[in-house]
Formats: C-alpha cells, structure tokens, sequence
C-alpha cells in the first residue's frame, strides 16, 4: 500500500494535522500519523479549492461546504495513484465557499416567521379548533380567565364584588330584555376602563367606566346585546384560544413559563378587539335583539359617539385599517339607520333602577352575621 503524505486542515477548529492518503474505491481515505483513520471522502465530491496559496501547494476539498482542506505537495502523484485504484476522475467542479448568511437576516426570517405564526397561523388554528372545544371545558376557561380578568382591570381600591342587591335585582331585569339571555353570568366591573366583552361559559362583564358614559339602560342594553351576539357566534372561545396559543408560543420562544406572559394573554383577551366582520356580527346581533325587545338603538349609538369623542384617533382610514374593530363612524351610521323612527315602547329600567345599576360597586353587600352563619 502506497501513502502520500498531506496536510489536513481542519476549518472548524483551526487544527494542522500532518495525515497520510490512500484510495479504497470510491473513497478517498485520509490518516492519521500511526494509522488511525481520521476522515474518508468520496473521491467524485472532491474539488480543488481556489488559490493562490503562498506554498504553491494543490489545495483539495469537498466540493460542497468543505469542513477541512487537504494540502498536498505531489498532485501528480496523488492522481497517479487515484486512477492505479480504479477511481474514476473527480468532476470537473470549483469548491464552493460557505455562504454565511448575515445574522441580521436570520433575526428578520425569526421576526416574520413569528409575526405569520401569531397573525395567521394561530388564528386560523384557534378558528378550527374552538366549535370543537365541550361545553364543560368553555365553562371551566371561561370561570378562570374571568376571575383573572376582573382582578386585572378592578380600579386600585374599587370593589372586586359589585352584586349589591338592588343593582343586581336591575341587571338581571335588563338582561331579561334580550332574547336566549337565559344562562348568562353578568358582572360588573368597578373600572376606569371603559370596556365590556364576553368569556366563554356565558360571562359577559361591563365596566363601571362604560356605563357612566351611557345616558341611559337603552345604551347598556345594547352592549349586553352585542357581547352576546360574541357568544352566540363563538367568537369568545375563539378569541381565548387565540391567546392562549399564543402565550403558550411566546413562552417557548421567550422561556417565560410564568406569570408575565399569562397577565399579558389576559390583558390581551379583555382589551382586544375581534376581527372587524365578527364585530359587524355581534352588531347585527345587538340590531335585532334590540328590535325584538321593542328598545331603540339610539342610546347605543350616543354612546359610541361619546367614546369617538373621547378618543377620536381610534376612528378614520387609519384606524380601520390597522383595527380590528370597524370605525366607530361606520358602526354609529349603521345604528342610526337602524333607530330612524323608532322609539323605546316601555319603560327599560325605571329611574331608581337604573341608579341603582350605576351604584351596584358603591354600596354594600348585606353580610350575614355569624350566628346565622351555616358551619362549614
């Protein structure tokens, strides 16, 4: 057996080795001093490696992406030798370099491929999977993410137990205006927010802040009509499942497995929005339970002009673009059309009712006193 002396360089850890070289078809076969197999190459996938080199010595690699280099004084020789072996002549083909790709690009594919995951992926995902979700489990979510939501949003000092009996006993008397309201759970939260939205399990929750901006019940009633039609359409499973895919994403990619993500998901989940056709759903789900309780959508409208009002940079092309939600413009037309000739027939609340209603977190929750206390 004939040896032909060579250089091994090895790229990954900068290491010089002197090797020897032999053939066993098809491979190249390299050694280390002693005789140990260090590397074997196929002698088809062998290219020369692009000079000049300051030892004028043939430079040999794999023709793609080599991880060491072969430095061989004799070519000649070392072809002589390859052809004695039966190995047919390497490809006529120039090495090529590795590509390093800038780390600035993999950071911006890493970006985009999240951004695709969490703003197409997952929602899509989270719009399968949400009919198929058991009733029991939505209830189970729904008890859960509510409990979390009105400790997120209760105002620093405000009553986290708004179910004083004359403002409830007005609650649920509203409530009984709207068509397949039986099942609900409502609260109210004691807020600086002016926000409602609906949980799975029939949670639906308005914010002290919302209805001190209604001018009357005809408006609350009207977002207790619309938060139901979320739940009448799904759109409340979805929008939890949404987030908690989500979160559970960021988790992995961020390592937080804590608290921090889940406060986020759940900030998410009673702040966001849902998509502007899910909005323009519940909408026209509020138009006709409003219509079969005989209750115009004026005050709804009026209220939808006061939060305009109040934040008018969240209404115009930009906003509709960007939102979720359709502009308020559009969506205060649309109950304006709807209330054109129409009136209120009855009384919605009385005017006790209704303070009562706006009171429900001031005033006090009778507690029983300890002797009429049941033992556990």
């Amino acid at each position: 057996m004939t040896l032909i002396d060579a250089t091994y360089e090895d790229r990954r850890t900068g290491r010089t080795l002197p090797v020897q070289l032999d053939f066993q078809h098809p491979f190249l076969i390299i050694h280390r001093e002693g005789g140990a197999e260090l590397d074997r190459w196929n002698w088809r996938d062998v290219a020369p490696v692009p000079g000049p080199f300051p030892d004028d010595r043939l430079r040999l690699g794999l023709s793609a992406d080599a991880h060491a280099v072969l430095a061989v004084a004799d070519a000649d020789r070392l072809l002589t030798l390859a052809h004695g072996a039966g190995m047919v002549q390497p490809v006529h083909r120039e090495h090529r370099s590795r590509r390093e790709i800038p780390l600035y690009i993999w950071i911006g594919g890493a970006i985009l491929s999240l951004i695709i995951m969490l703003r197409v992926v997952l929602p899509a995902l989270a719009s399968t999977l949400a009919p198929h979700v058991p009733d029991w489990l939505q209830a189970r979510i729904g008890d859960q993410v509510q409990i979390l939501a009105t400790a997120f949003l209760t105002r620093e000092g405000g009553n986290r137990h708004c179910a004083a009996p004359t403002g409830r006993e007005a609650l649920l008397k509203l409530a009984g205006r709207l068509p397949d309201s039986q099942g609900l759970r409502l609260h109210i939260i004691d807020s600086d927010l002016p926000n409602a939205f609906a949980l799975p399990g029939g949670h639906v929750s308005v914010t002290t802040a919302l209805m001190d901006r209604a001018e009357g019940p005809d408006a609350v009633l009207g977002v207790l009509g619309h938060e139901l039609g979320h739940l009448h359409n799904g759109h409340s499973m979805e929008r939890v499942m949404r987030y908690g895919l989500s979160s559970a994403l960021i988790s992995m990619v961020v390592g937080d497995v804590g608290g921090g993500v889940l406060a986020v998901g759940v900030s998410q989940i009673v702040e966001s929005e849902f998509s502007q056709d899910q909005e323009r759903q519940a909408d026209q789900f509020a138009l006709d339970a409003l219509r079969q309780a005989r209750v115009s959508p004026a005050g709804l409208s009026k209220l939808f002009a006061t939060i305009r009002d109040e934040h008018p940079e969240a209404d115009g092309v930009l906003a509709e673009w960007m939102g979720s939600h359709p502009t308020l413009t559009e969506r205060i037309a649309t109950l304006d059309r709807a209330a054109a000739g129409t009136r209120t027939q009855g009384e919605t609340l009385t005017g006790e009712e209704w303070a009562a209603l706006r009171a429900i977190c001031k005033q006090p929750v009778p507690v029983l006193p300890a002797s009429a206390a049941k033992p556990d």
